[in-house]
């Protein structure tokens, strides 16, 4: 397996797949060049990236929260979409019944960085896609009025916090999807860097379990301490 670079390709398709007027464009030509793209991009995969914070307070009962700045949907914990309602979705609504609106799709784009795509059929909810999820959006409730029937949208996040009651130690879970698989400590690096110099002792200590990592705080009388800028990448 090798990879090459976006000009070798190129390179690949023109000698290969060039214009088939004589007929001599063979199925293991098409085979060379998909191959060579398949294996081009068999790299490390952004899966994540976002600023998450081990520490809430000073008291040991800290909460640790997560802002997601950009989310690849395809690794963490799926949407149902015919089930808009469904407690254990990525995102649901409080209700499905929308009066006076008609059939048909509507994109909803959301300041907080939510963004859906939602159908509509006999006044009611009948699909609710996530389309992507970006702009530090935390876990919790969004408002939106949909021809004038005000809905909740309720984000259940895909990284949160475990908590383990000593402050200098945070849990994180990593949902996961049934395509992709669990995150484990061989398919998946966690890169981080501390928001502040403030922070120097907030670090990452990387995937420690399944679907699992783990932040140490090493100055928790600071205000920025266990804040940090995470990115997850899946290598395997």
């Amino acid at each position: 397996m090798s990879q090459k670079t976006q000009a070798s390709i190129q390179l690949l398709i023109d000698a290969r797949i060039a214009d088939n007027n004589s007929k001599d464009i063979s199925a293991g030509d098409v085979r060379e060049v998909l191959t060579a793209i398949n294996e081009s991009f068999n790299g490390p995969i952004m899966i994540y990236h976002g600023r998450l914070k081990a520490r809430g307070s000073n008291s040991g009962t800290h909460v640790a929260t997560a802002k997601d700045y950009y989310v690849n949907l395809a690794f963490f914990k799926q949407q149902v979409p015919g089930s808009p309602t469904l407690a254990t979705n990525l995102v649901k609504v409080d209700t499905t019944s929308v009066p006076n609106t008609s059939n048909g799709v509507v994109t909803v784009v959301l300041s907080v960085g939510l963004n859906l795509r939602i159908t509509v059929a006999s006044n009611v909810i009948t699909q609710l896609e996530v389309l992507s999820i970006e702009g530090g959006l935390q876990a919790g409730n969004v408002t939106y009025s949909l021809n004038g029937t005000p809905l909740t949208f309720t984000y259940s996040g895909v990284i949160t916090g475990l908590g383990t009651g000593v402050t200098t130690l945070s849990r994180f879970a990593i949902s996961a999807s049934a395509g992709e698989g669990d995150h484990t400590t061989k398919n998946t690096l966690v890169q981080a860097s501390p928001i502040s110099i403030s922070a120097v002792g907030a670090l990452m200590n990387g995937m420690t379990d399944v679907n699992e990592m783990r932040s140490y705080i090493s100055n928790p009388s600071s205000a920025d301490a266990g804040e940090a800028n995470v990115t997850l990448w899946r290598v395997a």
